[in-house]
């Protein structure tokens, strides 16, 4: 492959060598921070010719016609869904003006390059090109002027003796501690400026390209080109096959950087790339995932899965190398033919759910590598996971994942982002039976209210200062690895959404006071110190946090070390409001039917086969869920809040799907809101619930907070569902809980099961109701007791064990 990859590489590159070279070039790891020009907030999302030009052989793909025809397909089927970048590789100049500058080809663009660049803009699109470190040989050998620079010339930049400044000897190197040098480098950003350029891919970049030394280092370069690029807001992408070893000067300079060898198969029309090389790609990213985060994002080459006849992969790898690229939040651009794409591919490339999961910027990690059958998984932050089963071998598997694998307590819900299908709740994980080879599963798992593990690498952390990761430690910390700085001040902060949050580290007698922030506000100073090591180690927690987003802020203050190990937030269990509650209001011809045996939320739905018909419903919280069953015969609805129209949702689906999430809206402002929703085609509109993300604040029954009088017993890692995973629970009769709060109302919520029975509920020591936490069956998250409308203060909650065998409690519910 290299031999071919050296002579379609040289072919190109010697024509645009005629005018200049473009381009760029622990077990303690040091933690660097991306790029911060501005760019690459987000993956890139668009197209790059290179891969049809290694398919076709030639040219013609970048001629003007070629890609004013990629534009218009790009923007009539591609760009409503984010697709933004038109990238022309090698090729593109066909000569150099008297400073040593590219001029376009004539030839390609016989109307001028500006011509096609407006073009490309005109459609609402921006437009990149190539280049590759060093200067040209023939500019060093008639020693031209540097542009802007009087007094500078070729000779007085080239570094001597003069030797080659890229992987195939097409330039010389270029002496960057001459002052002249970046006059140079500037002369032409400053032309690719005026032009309108807005990425450049810069090729050939060392340590890397095969050049994993110092042997030819294009540091320099990279660090020239960022420099002159940055004033006009050129997005600057490195290539191929970095040294990792260099990441953070990959970070520092660039917005991406290319982790591997070319992905094309230079097989001809056998196809624009191979499986094999999609499978390689799968240790690429377990190597790098912890390097992409806003900024700058690691770079797996096209994703060529939009024409099946041209790709060179099944449907099942198609989908696979998209699901890669998609939960590694790689740079999202295909090489194909958008001009030629099919229907399959469309879909794919169109998926909005699989392009959210790229455009999150959450990169996946594996949970191990030992076998061919494989879970990959992010933490997204806010209770849920980006969680892909992958099937690497050759024969059908079951791959499965478990929730304790990837740091999630409790039950979760599944949707498949491939199918659009809420799957239903699992208490301790999923498994997709008989996989076929190749083949992939990407699904958003949800947490039903629990605690979610955050290992100290996830790349959702922000590390300020001189920060490094220590791994393989042995010691028995989460993960087996730690963060540590040794410079006072220094800090880290991470954002989560849910209710509360704790941090864990390590003990040791070279570690001391940390200061701990929360939403900004400084909270306490927490003592590491020990005199002799102490792992997994809560040294600070926090409870009670209104459902939403918060962040806590560590602060290295004494002590020779500082380390972070995990941090564990806990998200509220959503508020399942079942489509028979009084607060409802159907307008129009509506019928209750029960008893459905389909699996809908409490065996039953709400049903109307009467357009314009419509049922409303007012929340407190800052989102909402609207829950119903798909089915062939059932058609569209238009959803309001807040009496604003907000989509046209489908119910239909040709077989029956029951509690499927059709609707979801979130960050509303904390408050009262309505949801509405109006039949608009169909035989039948169904409701089945709603899912209310509610301001109310959840304790754990492990809440400091609460006080237990009596025997009592925790009971942990159970696996029903609960709410974190675990109860507290007595079997004495009259042994009580009790639990002070501030707010205007309180949920108990437990378990129902057929060994429980009674229990006596009071509020401010005034006996409200027995309620009874008998089921034949086991529930869990159940709400046994609400009271609202208190007077907003301090009040007090109580419940007494009267009968059955045990008594749980699981959690409470306060509402502010």
């Amino acid at each position: 492959m290299k031999s071919r990859l050296s002579k379609l590489r040289i072919g190109l590159l010697l024509f645009v060598m005629v005018a200049a070279q473009l381009g760029i070039v622990a077990p303690n790891t040091p933690v660097a921070q991306a790029a911060d020009n501005g760019l690459a907030l987000k993956p890139l999302m668009g197209w790059s010719s290179f891969s049809m030009q290694v398919y076709t052989g030639v040219n013609t793909i970048i001629s003007a016609a070629s890609i004013k025809a990629q534009s218009d397909a790009m923007e009539a089927t591609l760009q409503p869904y984010g697709y933004e970048y038109i990238n022309i590789d090698a090729g593109w100049n066909g000569s150099m003006d008297g400073y040593g500058r590219p001029i376009p080809s004539t030839t390609l663009y016989p109307n001028g390059f500006q011509e096609v660049i407006d073009y490309v803009h005109n459609n609402g699109q921006k437009i990149g090109i190539y280049g590759i470190p060093g200067m040209s040989k023939e500019a060093y050998d008639n020693d031209l002027p540097i542009y802007g620079a009087p007094g500078c010339s070729m000779q007085d930049i080239a570094a001597l003796p003069l030797r080659t400044g890229d992987y195939w000897d097409i330039g010389y190197k270029i002496d960057f501690n001459q002052p002249c040098a970046q006059s140079y480098i500037d002369s032409i950003a400053d032309l690719y400026g005026s032009w309108g350029i807005d990425f450049l891919k810069f090729d050939s970049v060392t340590p890397g390209s095969g050049h994993n030394d110092t042997s030819i280092d294009a540091r320099g370069d990279v660090k020239a080109w960022a420099e002159a690029l940055a004033p006009y807001g050129i997005w600057l992408e490195l290539s191929w096959a970095l040294d990792m070893n260099y990441i953070d000067y990959w970070k520092q300079y660039s917005n991406g950087w290319r982790v591997d060898w070319d992905i094309e198969c230079y097989c001809g029309s056998g196809g624009l790339t191979t499986w094999a090389n999609i499978a390689r790609t799968f240790p690429k990213a377990e190597q790098w995932w912890r390097h992409g985060s806003p900024g700058g994002w690691n770079d797996f080459d096209s994703l060529n899965v939009g024409n099946g006849a041209m790709d060179g992969l099944t449907q099942d790898e198609r989908r696979t190398a998209m699901t890669l690229w998609a939960m590694s939040s790689a740079q999202f651009y295909i090489g194909n033919d958008m001009t030629n794409l099919d229907a399959f591919g469309i879909g794919l490339l169109t998926n909005k759910e699989v392009i959210a999961v790229n455009q999150a910027g959450r990169p996946a990690h594996p949970v191990s590598t030992a076998t061919n059958q494989q879970a990959w998984y992010a933490n997204n932050g806010d209770g849920s996971y980006t969680v892909a089963l992958v099937n690497l071998g050759n024969s059908a598997a079951t791959v499965s994942v478990n929730w304790s694998d990837i740091g999630l307590s409790g039950s979760a819900t599944v949707r498949d982002l491939w199918t659009h299908t809420d799957l239903g709740s699992f208490n301790t994980g999923y498994s997709s039976v008989n996989l076929a080879p190749h083949a992939s599963r990407l699904f958003k798992v949800v947490s039903q209210g629990g605690s979610n593990a955050v290992n100290n690498d996830d790349t959702g952390i922000k590390y300020v200062g001189a920060w490094q990761r220590s791994y393989n430690r042995g010691f028995g910390d989460f993960q087996n690895d730690v963060h540590f700085t040794q410079t006072n001040n220094d800090y880290f902060e991470y954002t989560f959404n849910g209710t509360g949050i704790d941090l864990i580290t390590e003990k040791d007698s070279s570690q001391g006071n940390i200061d701990v922030y929360v939403d900004g506000v400084f909270k306490q100073t927490v003592s590491t110190y020990n005199a002799t090591r102490q792992v997994q180690q809560k040294v600070y927690g926090i409870t009670g946090l209104s459902n939403g987003p918060h962040t806590i802020k560590a602060v290295k203050k004494t002590g020779t070390y500082m380390l972070l190990d995990k941090l564990s937030f806990n998200v509220a269990s959503p508020i399942q409001i079942n489509d028979a509650d009084a607060g409802f209001t159907y307008n129009g011809s509506w019928t209750h039917s029960t008893a459905r045996g389909f699996g809908d939320y409490k065996d039953d739905v709400h049903y109307t086969s009467t357009n314009n018909d419509y049922v409303q419903y007012t929340f407190t919280g800052t989102g909402v869920e609207l829950i119903t069953e798909k089915e062939a015969g059932q058609g569209n609805i238009d959803i309001y809040v807040d009496n604003v129209f907000k989509e046209t949702v489908n119910t239909y689906n040709a077989t029956r799907l029951a509690q499927q999430t059709v609707y979801k809206i979130s960050g509303l402002t904390p408050g009262s809101h309505t949801i509405k929703a109006v039949k608009k085609t169909g035989t039948y509109m169904l409701l089945d619930k709603l899912n209310v993300s509610s301001t109310k604040k959840q304790y754990n029954n492990t809440d400091p907070g609460i006080t237990y009088s009596g025997t009592w017993s925790l009971n942990g890692n159970r696996g029903f569902g609960d709410y974190n995973n675990d109860v507290h629970f007595s079997q004495t009769n009259n042994d009580y809980f009790q639990f002070a709060f501030s707010g205007t109302g309180v949920e108990v919520i437990t378990e129902k099961e057929a060994g429980q029975g009674d229990i006596d509920i009071y509020i401010d020591n005034v006996f409200q109701q027995t309620v009874s936490t008998y089921n034949a069956t086991r529930l869990t998250n159940q709400v046994v007791f609400a009271i609202t409308g208190l007077t907003n203060g301090n009040h007090t909650v109580k419940g007494v064990k009267k009968t059955g065998t045990f008594m749980l409690l699981d959690s409470l519910r306060v509402t502010p």
